[in-house]
């Protein structure tokens, strides 16, 4: 039975470690998926002079999970919308657990989408390359990060599991 349980303990550790180290591996995609997002919204706004709706229903359609889930929540919003940014910052909420980004992230594109929509076309695109720069920052620490921790989580998630067994046993 001891044996059963060390396999257990051993499998639940390892399977931690592994998925912290995914979170590190996927979160420069992420980034650049986001990116790509800021540049499609800025090609719309600014060349296909698109309202805000018509861009997040063409972002819903044309990008990959789970960035697109984001559009289409703004899109498919039920309530009355008196204020883009608070629909915004509502969509980022629910769904930032989907994503494999930090707090900064977070904070970026959040402050993004109180800008949005709010200036005219040339002040909307010079924050659109704000943001874009921040997000650059942000993806060259997450590829440095991804670097540094992807195989030390992955080692800590089987040493821990190793330690807690040999802590019972």
């Amino acid at each position: 039975m001891e044996w059963i349980g060390a396999v257990i303990v051993l499998t639940v550790t390892t399977w931690a470690g592994f998925d912290i180290a995914s979170r590190f591996q996927k979160r420069p995609g992420h980034i650049r998926q986001w990116k790509n997002a800021l540049q499609m919204i800025e090609a719309e706004m600014v060349y296909g002079q698109a309202s805000l709706w018509e861009v997040c229903e063409s972002l819903s359609r044309h990008l990959p999970k789970p960035i697109h889930l984001f559009f289409q929540g703004v899109v498919d919003t039920d309530e009355p919308v008196h204020d883009f940014s608070t629909l915004w910052s509502a969509q980022l909420k629910k769904h930032w657990p989907w994503n494999s980004l930090g707090k900064s992230e977070w904070e970026i594109l959040d402050q993004f989408g109180r800008t949005l929509g709010q200036h005219d076309l040339e002040q909307q695109q010079k924050q659109i390359q704000l943001t874009i720069h921040h997000l650059d920052r942000e993806l060259h620490e997450a590829i440095e990060a991804g670097d540094k921790y992807q195989k030390m989580a992955r080692g800590m998630g089987v040493l821990s599991g190793l330690l807690v067994i040999i802590l019972i046993i």
